[in-house]
């Protein structure tokens, strides 16, 4: 039933990921409502066990029974087996210009930003890492993530998406397109 879902989906990607550390317990995803320029982010967050989340008919139910004017999303924030918390780097890129990713490399480590998975979400580039982080470490990344936007230029990172996300204490993109915010769903984009 693995065709069910794009093969270009983000989900592959954190498969993999879940599949070659069997410390990974349980994975965070909320329901959330967009609503443009606000500082309150609406959520139903939730946890998937990893049995659950390496099923992949279960993920295509999540996928497709997201609640109406809402989108699923996946969040950085990763219980594993010891019950501690990790974060896997997330960035929501301010456009789909794959110049962006390009000069990410001045800024964030290369053993970071090498492991990245870039998505092409519509209007922005989505970026999965593939390292865990401590909460410290993801915090320091967060704050990397808006120094690389600099003083009069168009940023590169999204810097609404990373208030939201410290205010929140942690990551999360979008993987459906139930809404009209939207304009599609996203799918990997290769670099070359």
């Amino acid at each position: 039933m693995s065709e069910m879902i794009n093969p270009n989906h983000p989900y592959w990607q954190f498969r993999d990921l879940v599949t070659s550390d069997p410390r990974v317990f349980e994975l965070y995803f909320s329901h959330y409502f967009y609503r443009p320029n606000s500082i309150i982010d609406e959520r139903v967050v939730f946890s998937v066990s990893r049995e659950d989340f390496l099923s992949d008919e279960y993920v295509y139910s999540l996928i497709n029974n997201v609640p109406k004017n809402y989108e699923l999303a996946i969040h950085s924030n990763i219980k594993i087996e010891s019950g501690e918390i990790v974060h896997l780097p997330m960035i929501d890129l301010s456009s789909a210009s794959k110049a962006l990713i390009n000069r990410l490399s001045d800024f964030l480590e290369p053993e970071i930003l090498s492991g990245f998975g870039w998505y092409n979400s519509g209007r922005s580039f989505h970026g999965y890492g593939s390292k865990f982080l401590s909460f410290n470490e993801w915090t320091s990344f967060m704050g990397t993530l808006l120094l690389v936007n600099q003083k009069n230029m168009n940023p590169i990172v999204d810097p609404r998406w990373i208030g939201h996300r410290l205010i929140a204490r942690y990551s999360a993109l979008r993987w459906t397109k139930g809404t009209e915010q939207y304009l599609r769903v996203p799918e990997k984009v290769l670099l070359v």
